[in-house]
C-alpha cells in the first residue's frame, strides 16, 4: 500500500529525472521545432538575420503529396500452432478490429504520418480507462497519437522498451483535472499553470506530466503529476486493485458498516478448470512501457528517424532565396518614359493613367521609353530544379506520380520506373506497418489484462454475411506446465497486406472486375459468380454494390426454391 510520504519521494525523484531529460533533448528539440517551422512556411534562413522575402512551401507540398490514409489491418498467428490457439488468434484478430473502427483512427492516423515525415517520428500512447463503456460493458481501450515534442525520453537511449523511465507531456483544464483525478480546487493551485504565447499565464490550463518508471522488480510504475501536485501514483500499474473496508474486508462496493477503505492489489483470479474443480491463476500483467514509437527511416542509432524536413532544408532555404531574388527583380522592374525637355505629363482619368501633351510642330520620334524588366527565366529554372532535387531526395519522383514519361516508353519501361521509385519509399512504409503491429499487440495485451467481462465483435465473412464472435480472457488460460494455470500471449502481430487498404478504392474496384471478366471467380454469367463480384465490390465501397448483392442472392435463392420444388439437387 502506498502512502502519500512514499508518493512524494517518487514525485522528487521523477521530477528531477524529467528535467534533466529536458535539458538533454533541448538540441534535437529545437531541430524539430526548427522542422514545424519549416513545414508552416517559416521564412527564416539560416546564418542570417534577414528572412525571405517570399517562400514556395515546398517542404509542405512533398510531405503533403506522402501522406497515406491507409490504415493497416492487424494478421495475427500463434507462435505454434493447435486448433484452439489457431481460434483464439481469429478472435485477437475481430478484437483489434473492432478497436479500430471504433476509435478515430482515421483522424490519429493523418496526425501520424505528419508527425512521422516533419519530426522523424511519432509516439502512440495506449491505456485502458476503466470509466469508458462498450457496448454496455464497462472498461475499455484509450489510445493517442501524441507529438514527439511531448515526448521526453530517458537520455541516451534509443529503445522505448530498454528505458528505464520516459515522460509524456499534455495540456488540460484545470475542470478536466479535478474530474478526473478528484482534486480539490484548493490543491488545484499547485498545479503548473501552462503559459500562452507572449508569457502570459493561461490560468484555466495547466501542463500534465505523465512518468512511466520501472521499479528494481522491472515492473512498470505511472505518476502522473502537475507542478508539485500529484495527480495518479499507481506503482505497479498494470496490477488490479481493489478498495476493501478496513472494519468488514468486503469490498468497497458492497461495504455497508461505512468504515475506512484502503486498496489492495490482487494477484490471482479464481477459476473452474476442466475437470470442474476450483483453481488460481495469476492475473496477466504487461512488463512494458504502453508506448510505442513509429520511425520514418531508420539510419544510426536514433530514437526517431530522420526528418524529411530536414533533409530537404538546403533545398527550400536556396529556392526561398532564389523566389526573394525574383520577387526583388520584378518589384524593381518597370517602363520608364524618355521626353524631351519642356514636355508635360497630365493625370487623367483615362484606362492609361496619364496623358503626354506634345507641343506644336514636335515629332513622336522624341519619345520613347527604357524596359528595366530584367530576365528571370534562369531564377525560374534553378528554382524548379532544386523542387525536384528536393522531391527525389524522399522518393517522390516524376514516376511515381505519373509524370515524366515519354511516348516512346514502353508500358513495362514505365512500370518498372514506377516501382523503382516506390520501392524508395517502402522503408517507410515498413515502419508504419510495425508500430501498427505493435498497437495491436499492445490491445491484445490490455483486454488480456484487464477485460473481466466478454466482448461481443461482429464481423463480415467472405460473402459478406454478419456473425457475432466473442472474445473472453479464459480462452487464454492455459497450463504452465507446473500443475498451474498462466494466460498465453504467445502470438504473433503483423499487418495483413491483402486486406486492401494498401489500395485506392478505384484500384480494387478496377481489380475486381477484371478478376470477373478473366474467370477467376468462375463463370461469370452465373449468378453466384456475379454475387461473389458484387460482394468483393461492396467490401471496396462500390457504390450501390449492396443493391447488387441483394438482387443475386435473391436469384439464387428462387432458383434454389424452383430446383427443391421439381425434386431436382443443383450445385451453384
Amino acid at each position: 500500500m502506498k502512502t502519500e510520504k512514499e508518493s512524494k519521494l517518487r514525485l522528487a525523484k521523477l521530477r528531477e529525472a524529467y528535467e534533466s531529460a529536458l535539458l538533454a533533448r533541448e538540441e534535437y528539440a529545437s531541430e524539430m521545432e526548427k522542422h514545424l517551422k519549416q513545414y508552416m512556411g517559416s521564412p527564416e534562413i539560416d546564418g542570417s538575420a534577414e528572412s525571405a522575402g517570399t517562400v514556395r512551401n515546398v517542404t509542405y507540398e512533398i510531405i503533403e503529396s506522402e501522406i497515406s490514409s491507409d490504415i493497416p489491418h492487424p494478421k495475427v498467428e500463434p507462435a505454434s500452432y493447435s486448433e484452439s490457439r489457431e481460434h483464439n488468434a481469429r478472435s485477437v484478430e475481430r478484437l483489434c478490429s473492432s478497436v479500430r473502427s471504433r476509435l478515430p483512427f482515421e483522424e490519429m492516423n493523418d496526425r501520424d504520418e505528419r508527425y512521422t515525415y516533419i519530426f522523424g517520428g511519432s509516439v502512440w500512447y495506449v491505456e485502458w480507462d476503466g470509466s469508458v463503456s462498450e457496448d454496455s460493458v464497462l472498461g475499455g481501450i484509450k489510445i493517442h497519437c501524441i507529438s514527439p515534442l511531448d515526448f521526453i525520453p530517458q537520455p541516451g537511449i534509443h529503445e522505448i522498451q530498454n528505458m528505464d523511465y520516459c515522460f509524456l507531456r499534455f495540456t488540460a483544464t484545470k475542470g478536466e483535472i479535478a474530474a478526473k483525478y478528484g482534486i480539490s480546487e484548493e490543491k488545484l493551485e499547485l498545479c503548473e499553470c501552462e503559459y500562452e504565447w507572449g508569457g502570459d499565464s493561461a490560468s484555466d490550463t495547466v501542463s500534465v506530466v505523465v512518468a512511466f518508471y520501472r521499479d528494481e522488480d522491472g515492473e512498470v510504475g505511472k505518476l502522473v503529476f502537475s507542478g508539485d501536485l500529484v495527480l495518479c501514483d499507481l506503482p505497479r500499474y498494470y496490477k488490479r486493485r481493489i478498495k476493501l473496508c478496513k472494519r468488514c474486508g468486503k469490498p468497497y462496493s458492497s461495504c455497508l458498516c461505512g468504515g475506512e477503505t484502503e486498496e489492495v492489489e490482487l494477484e490471482f483470479e479464481r477459476i473452474v478448470d476442466k475437470s470442474g474443480a476450483a483453481a488460481l491463476v495469476p492475473y496477466y500483467t504487461p512488463r512494458e512501457f504502453p508506448i510505442i514509437l513509429r520511425k520514418n527511416t531508420p539510419g544510426v542509432p536514433s530514437l526517431f528517424g530522420s526528418s524529411d524536413c530536414g533533409r530537404i532544408r538546403p533545398e527550400q532555404q536556396a529556392i526561398n532565396k532564389i523566389e526573394t531574388r525574383i520577387l526583388q527583380k520584378l518589384l524593381r522592374a518597370g517602363v520608364t518614359p524618355v521626353m524631351p525637355e519642356g514636355a508635360s505629363v497630365t493625370l487623367s482619368n483615362a484606362v492609361f493613367g496619364q496623358v503626354i501633351k506634345t507641343r506644336p510642330g514636335e515629332s513622336l520620334d522624341s519619345y520613347g521609353k527604357i524596359d528595366t524588366t530584367p530576365d528571370v527565366s534562369q531564377d525560374i529554372a534553378e528554382a524548379d530544379r532544386l523542387y525536384d532535387h528536393a522531391r527525389r531526395i524522399v522518393g517522390i519522383t516524376d514516376a511515381l506520380t505519373g509524370g515524366g514519361s515519354s511516348k516512346s516508353e514502353s508500358g513495362f519501361a514505365m512500370q518498372l520506373k514506377i516501382s523503382q521509385s516506390s520501392s524508395r519509399l517502402e522503408s517507410k512504409r515498413r515502419m508504419k506497418y510495425l508500430a501498427y503491429s505493435e498497437i495491436y499487440r499492445m490491445i491484445f495485451t490490455h483486454y488480456l489484462a484487464f477485460a473481466d467481462e466478454t466482448r461481443v465483435l461482429d464481423y463480415k465473412d467472405a460473402f459478406g454475411t454478419v456473425h457475432s464472435a466473442e472474445f473472453r480472457r479464459s480462452d487464454f488460460i492455459t497450463e504452465d506446465g507446473e500443475g498451474g494455470y498462466r494466460y498465453d500471449d504467445g502470438y504473433l502481430f503483423s499487418v495483413d497486406l491483402n486486406s486492401g487498404t494498401l489500395y485506392s478504392s478505384e484500384e480494387l474496384w478496377e481489380k475486381n472486375l477484371r478478376n470477373l471478366t478473366e474467370g477467376t471467380l468462375g463463370d461469370k454469367d452465373n449468378p453466384a459468380t456475379l454475387l461473389r463480384y458484387w460482394q468483393s465490390q461492396e467490401r471496396a465501397g462500390y457504390p450501390y454494390a449492396r443493391e447488387n448483392v441483394e438482387y443475386f442472392k435473391d436469384i439464387i435463392e428462387k432458383e434454389a426454391g424452383k430446383q427443391q420444388l421439381y425434386g431436382k439437387e443443383t450445385t451453384i
